[in-house]
């Protein structure tokens, strides 16, 4: 049984080495999702605590973070978020594409609690969106101007 653990502990070491892709480049401000649509204060919040770690070039990691084998469910994750939509390159999407995030998915998968995912709640309890905060992001998707260049 030593032996066992001591080669558990060893290999836990290990994989430590072998580290994840961080997160984290320079974000060209002219082409955020929230300079290009001129995001208030209060949704920008929501969106900056609930999409951008995952939806962005931008990931606030915690410690926990970084402990292998949790770092590369977390890469792996982030890698999907931003192939699916990253809000650092808002500004290089087509009219048409946005009209497709807006209007296709982004708060569909909120209201039905598809977005933040439930695994990634349980470690950031703070992502959680609210029904109000719901209703607010609702509203204001409602007065963006969809067709403009």
């Amino acid at each position: 049984m030593k032996k066992v653990l001591a080669f558990l502990l060893i290999l836990f070491i290990a994989m430590q080495f072998y580290r994840a892709y961080e997160n984290n480049s320079v974000i060209v401000e002219e082409q955020d999702f929230l300079t290009v649509e001129n995001v208030p204060a209060p949704i920008a919040r929501i969106f900056k605590t609930s999409c951008y770690d995952c939806h962005s070039n931008q990931t606030d990691y915690a410690w926990y973070d970084n402990i292998a084998p949790l770092s590369w469910m977390v890469d792996k994750n982030i890698q999907r978020g931003k192939f699916s939509l990253n809000f650092s390159k808002w500004g290089t999407f087509e009219p048409w594409q946005r009209r497709v995030f807006f209007q296709g998915g982004m708060i569909y998968d909120i209201n039905i609690n598809k977005m933040p995912p439930k695994n990634y709640l349980l470690l950031h309890p703070n992502a959680k969106i609210s029904s109000i905060e719901r209703k607010q992001m609702e509203a204001w998707i409602a007065t963006v101007d969809l067709m403009k260049e």
